[in-house]
């Protein structure tokens, strides 16, 4: 499984991109590009892209790009509570999402060449949409 850098504000972590393209794509399920700003809609856009697989290694959500203020950091981190309290939610996406938080929220001091000790173990079949499922039963 390919693993992608997350960075916010010159620190984060690695991640599965599998764990990680799942929960992006619950973050951007969660925004409602009807009643959000524009910066949101962009968001939104982005980590749909980035979610779709196509990305693999090279996964860059651009988190510096739109938490830009105090007030975008508030918003993405209540959807990304809602995205913690979903039923569905794998232990994977769960635990890659508080992870997410803990580095918005400048919880995370790590940077690309520190010890990968925090790294999300979880089902090496792992799809981003969740599916757990070992290759030969797919």
């Amino acid at each position: 499984m390919s693993t992608s850098f997350i960075e916010y504000r010159g620190k984060g972590f690695w991640s599965f991109d599998g764990y990680l393209e799942h929960a992006l794509a619950l973050l951007a399920d969660t925004i409602d590009e009807r009643n959000s700003p524009p910066w949101l809609v962009a968001a939104r856009q982005h980590w749909t892209q980035q979610a779709s697989g196509v990305f693999r290694a090279w996964i860059h959500p651009q988190f510096d790009e739109f938490l830009t203020t105090e007030e975008r950091q508030q918003v993405f981190l209540r959807l990304a509570e809602a995205v913690l309290g979903r039923d569905d939610l794998t232990p994977e996406a769960e635990e890659t999402m508080r992870l997410v938080v803990r580095l918005i929220r400048g919880e995370i001091q790590t940077d690309a060449s520190s010890p990968l000790d925090y790294m999300v173990q979880g089902n090496p079949y792992y799809l981003a949409g969740g599916l757990l499922a070992p290759k030969d039963q797919t």
